[in-house]
């Protein structure tokens, strides 16, 4: 069973205004996700937009390595099949993990919406 390393998608939730502080979401058993959404030495952890910027920005970067690794060997650049094979198989994964996560959040917001106040 092959394990998805979902750390490069980092979240964020927000307590209640009156505390201000914010705390990383913990990912799967509890591992903490990465990305600059700690919170830091003042208190001050990246907004949500900062964050998902960055998440998406590494999955470009997986995406454009994918590539890069692709042209290689086509150019025969590079003898190691394998490691084009592993960076296409990575940036898949994450491409469809950010379309599940995409799609989560878009219900999430429909649900939302539909609330009665």
């Amino acid at each position: 069973m092959m394990r998805i390393d979902s750390s490069f998608i980092p979240l964020v939730i927000e307590q209640p205004a009156s505390s201000g502080a914010r705390l990383p979401v913990s990912g799967p058993q509890g591992v903490p996700a990465g990305g600059s959404a700690q919170v830091g030495d003042d208190g001050e952890g990246a907004s949500f937009g900062d964050v998902l910027r960055e998440a998406l920005d590494r999955v470009n970067d997986t995406q454009t390595e994918a590539d890069a690794a692709v042209g290689r060997v086509a150019t025969g650049e590079a003898d190691d099949l394998h490691e084009a094979i592993i960076a296409l198989e990575k940036a898949d994964l994450t491409l469809r993990l950010t379309a599940q996560v995409t799609q989560r959040a878009v219900e999430a917001y429909k649900e939302i919406s539909r609330l009665q106040i």
